[in-house]
């Protein structure tokens, strides 16, 4: 089964800085490798959101951390 609502980053840097900053605001994420198929390089790192997943992206957006993608329950942002 495929996960959804997951944040793309290009780099594991940048996803362990937006898990850290999650963290600290309370959120609860995970680390995983993006699906292939889910971005154009093949490589790169998700965060897996699994509560306040809406929450989460609009705390990211404000970070400056830059993100790929976003692949909500619904959708592909």
């Amino acid at each position: 089964m495929e996960r959804k609502n997951l944040v793309m980053f290009r780099s594991i840097t940048s996803a362990m800085k937006a898990q850290e900053y999650l963290a600290k605001q309370g959120i609860r994420s995970e680390i995983i490798k993006t699906p292939k198929r889910k971005t154009d390089s093949g490589c790169g790192f998700s965060l897996f959101i699994p509560r306040s997943f809406s929450r989460a992206v609009t705390m990211l957006k404000n970070t400056g951390i830059p993100i790929i993608g976003i692949i909500s329950e619904g959708e592909s942002i």
